[in-house]
């Protein structure tokens, strides 16, 4: 099986402690060992996006669904969890005012999708100021089983954070909603968001159309109008 690996510009930066195969942290006051050997194949997830143009205070973060384990993995339970905390620690040391989370689910299969039990977890473990710090959250190229787990975990959501879920489509998308902000975009994700495009815009073109026969005249009052002159 293949997993997917960071490119090796992404391995510097290791502090002593990954050299020795810890992390050590703390999360919510409570010390915690990631075990960095298992989540060094996926720590791509979760990277800095930079900063909004518009205020220079508000983070974006981006996670690319494509670097999540499969399902399949022996040890997927053990990896996932070791993941969270890794990605906790790091949302805890880039979030200090707002922040905008823009997951990535293009060229994410299913067997790489987070289930809806992990997603609860994952929601009840996050404190409150990260919570309360997030303007909103962005998912790019939802599929419709994505869609259905992110509706079926609404009951475990406060509304108001279930409120703050956008989707969108394409990439092009994203790019009218932060279009100071340069977006890093893994080539593996780039060939996926080409086929969104093409699906979507000929289901906009679709749509325009629709709306221009709608509001256009129709055909048998000319041919009413040339018979009544």
């Amino acid at each position: 099986m293949t997993l997917l690996r960071p490119s090796a510009k992404d391995d510097t930066n290791v502090d002593s402690d990954e050299l020795a195969g810890v992390i050590s942290c703390l999360i919510d006051n409570t010390p915690v060992n990631i075990d960095a050997k298992t989540i060094t194949p996926f720590k791509n997830v979760i990277s800095s996006a930079g900063r909004l143009d518009e205020d220079n205070q508000t983070i974006l973060i981006a996670i690319y669904g494509c670097w999540l384990p499969d399902h399949r993995l022996r040890e997927y339970r053990y990896i996932m969890d070791q993941l969270f905390y890794y990605v906790y620690h790091k949302l805890e040391q880039l979030v200090t005012n707002d922040y905008v989370l823009i997951y990535f689910h293009g060229a994410t299969p299913k067997h790489r999708t987070p289930d809806l039990k992990f997603l609860r977890k994952c929601y009840q473990m996050i404190n409150f100021r990260l919570r309360k710090n997030l303007r909103s959250v962005y998912v790019v190229h939802p599929t419709r089983w994505l869609r259905t787990i992110i509706a079926l975990s609404r009951p475990f959501f406060s509304k108001k954070f279930y409120h703050k879920i956008n989707y969108l489509y394409t990439v092009a998308e994203l790019q009218r909603e932060f279009p100071h902000n340069n977006l890093s975009i893994p080539p593996i994700i780039e060939q996926t968001d080409w086929l969104y495009s093409q699906k979507y815009d000929r289901h906009n073109a679709s749509i325009k159309r629709s709306i221009a026969q709608s509001t256009s005249p129709r055909s048998t009052f000319t041919v009413e109008d040339e018979s009544i002159a």
